[in-house]
């Protein structure tokens, strides 16, 4: 039995979460998620981020249970360098708590820590969530500000490379303060290619209505950097994401592509239930288009790839 593992999303117990110059996006943020109808009014995003905060996890495994999702992937996001860590929760608190639901979950939930390269103190965090906390990764947002290829992180990739772990980095655009340029896929390429011992995620592959291609093409020539699926659900249908799969499975392969969702307690266009069954169907789907996408490797994008990149084990009472 392979696992099924959302391999990107976020479990956010309070809006303290993220900086207060975060928040209050309900003029654009809908568009940038692609929203439709009755979900597209502020009214619904000011009641949304009001559902959002889950302190005790139990929303998110509700969620899981209803989509059956085994295994998810929370990334603590560390945006205090950019915006101000006035009135946030500190970011190694945030990277605690992150993996205290991991410990408690039974290995339903894994968190990776999330820390800004430029913030004192970084690698110790990054070894203390890792160490001793658990931690199963490390989860970069360079549009706050640094490029993936800085010298600046290589203290923090030496720590996982010498573990052997993964790194997640948001790929793609970003908006308010946030500055996009540095979410180009190339910039991971650089990285990929200063440590080939590290597996890269792409997050979002590059942002599916922005550098998706970009990001592709990284990973044709970087074997160590990895794509994964969150946001496509938002901005592509069901057959343009089937014809993605099968480019990707001729020129990638299917064993570097991830499932994800980026679910953070809102569910927008599509739910986690509606996306992960796309996602199951695309082995008919695919003979629609010439090709062929097989249970095996449908398999591997909906958990095994995750499973052997970042360690994962079968959770409690989940046979492996």
């Amino acid at each position: 039995m392979t696992l099924v593992v959302d391999a990107h999303m976020h479990i956010v117990p309070s809006t303290e979460w993220f900086p207060p110059g975060i928040l209050g996006a309900e003029k654009h943020w809908w568009r940038e998620v692609r929203w439709r109808g009755e979900k597209s009014t502020p009214e619904y995003y000011a009641a949304a981020v009001a559902e959002m905060p889950d302190p005790d996890a139990s929303k998110t495994l509700a969620r899981m249970d209803e989509a059956g999702i085994e295994v998810s992937v929370t990334l603590p996001m560390d945006h205090g360098i950019n915006f101000g860590d006035e009135g946030m929760t500190p970011i190694a608190e945030q990277n605690r708590i992150s993996c205290e639901y991991a410990a408690i979950s039974g290995g339903r939930i894994v968190s990776f820590c999330g820390v800004d390269p430029r913030r004192p103190g970084a690698a110790d965090l990054l070894r203390t969530a890792v160490d001793e906390w658990g931690a199963k990764g490390l989860k970069l947002y360079p549009t706050n500000g640094f490029a993936p290829d800085d010298p600046i992180l290589h203290p923090l990739y030496d720590i996982v490379a010498e573990r052997g772990l993964p790194v997640l980095l948001h790929g793609g655009h970003s908006g308010r303060r946030q500055k996009s340029k540095y979410g180009h896929p190339m910039l991971v390429d650089a990285a990929a290619a200063d440590y080939p011992e590290v597996q890269f995620i792409i997050g979002h592959s590059g942002r599916w209505e922005g550098w998706s291609k970009e990001a592709f093409i990284v990973a044709v020539y970087k074997t160590n950097v990895l794509l994964d699926m969150s946001l496509w659900q938002h901005w592509a249908g069901p057959d343009e994401i089937c014809k993605a799969l099968l480019w990707l499975k001729d020129r990638v392969g299917l064993d570097r592509v991830l499932f994800g969702s980026d679910m953070i307690g809102i569910e927008v266009s599509w739910t986690l239930a509606q996306w992960i069954d796309q996602v199951r169907s695309f082995g008919e789907l695919s003979k629609q288009h010439g090709g062929e996408i097989t249970e095996e490797e449908l398999a591997l994008v909906v958990g095994g790839n995750a499973v052997r990149v970042m360690g994962l084990e079968a959770p409690v009472g989940v046979a492996a």
